[in-house]
């Protein structure tokens, strides 16, 4: 038989589980401007498949924790051949002058991944489709569309 942890005491609360800590995850809204990119390019790279890890709890929209956003823009650096006190200096002289809008090195890293990440998409579709026509082009049914003898 299963057992069960015993009651709180009187005047004890019961532990409250959370799901986040809501002051560590932000919206996409909230997180296109943390990372300095647009928030259309933001949805890009989630539709890829690229960019920060999100979670969707909902059917609202997507949250981000800043850890992983921390970490990703880490990543861009380290990719980009820059050290981590390069971008330790970038996010204080950012923070700083409390600047909105978007980051130039932030649009060319993920211009660059998102790049890379459609050419691969866009690879395996035309794979797919060549696959296609040559299926197609051996089938009976082919002869009778295109009136081949």
């Amino acid at each position: 038989m299963k057992q069960f942890p015993p009651r709180a005491e009187q005047g004890e609360k019961p532990g409250v589980v959370f799901r986040f800590p809501r002051a560590h995850v932000l919206t996409r809204q909230q997180a296109a401007p943390y990372l300095g990119i647009s928030e259309k390019r933001l949805r890009l790279l989630d539709f890829v498949g690229l960019g920060p890890p999100s979670v969707q709890p909902d059917k609202k929209g997507r949250y981000y924790r800043k850890e992983d956003l921390d970490q990703y823009c880490a990543t861009l650096f380290a990719k980009a051949g820059l050290s981590a006190q390069e971008l330790q200096r970038h996010r204080t002289q950012r923070n700083a002058v409390t600047y909105t809008g978007t980051d130039r090195f932030m649009e060319l890293a993920t211009r660059q991944e998102l790049a890379q990440g459609c050419a691969y998409v866009g690879g395996r579709i035309a794979i797919g489709l060549g696959l296609l026509a040559i299926v197609l082009s051996h089938t009976p049914l082919s002869r009778v569309l295109f009136h081949m003898q």
